[in-house]
């Protein structure tokens, strides 16, 4: 599986806004600054999340943009497949005449590899990566 700029920024962009105390709303800019995402690109993914009912913006001095439910109830899949489209397998797919033993195989194996991806994306919330994140830096680091 490969993911898009689209959805490596989505993702980013979704976990910075998961991590703001109380739900409180970012303005883009801030979230482009942190995540090092351009502007004019973040502004586009954020509507489209937007249109998915994942984030909402509010408008005014305090306004920005935070999520629309908890991060507990946000799936990475959620948000991989609003920005990427549906995951599926597209290889080995092209018919050719005659028996090929080796491609079935071939395509079985690569059409488990894209479901155990979906469900790993499934059963990952992005609340899931704001406590990793959290987990790892309030470890300590030593430098000598």
């Amino acid at each position: 599986m490969r993911i898009s700029t689209k959805g490596e920024y989505g993702l980013l962009a979704i976990v910075d806004l998961a991590l703001q105390p109380d739900g409180a709303a970012v303005h883009a800019n801030r979230i482009a600054a942190r995540q090092a995402i351009p502007k004019q690109y973040l502004d586009q993914l954020m509507l489209v999340l937007k249109k998915a009912g994942l984030v909402e913006s509010l408008r005014g001095r305090q306004g920005g943009y935070r999520l629309a439910r908890p991060a507990s109830a946000i799936t990475l899949l959620d948000v991989v497949a609003v920005l990427e489209g549906p995951i599926e397998n597209r290889n080995f797919r092209a018919p050719r005449r005659g028996k090929h033993v080796v491609r079935g195989i071939l395509e079985t194996l690569w059409g488990d590899m894209a479901e155990q991806s979906q469900t790993l994306l499934r059963n990952n919330t992005i609340d899931d990566v704001c406590r990793l994140y959290q987990k790892s830096s309030s470890a300590l680091t030593y430098d000598i």
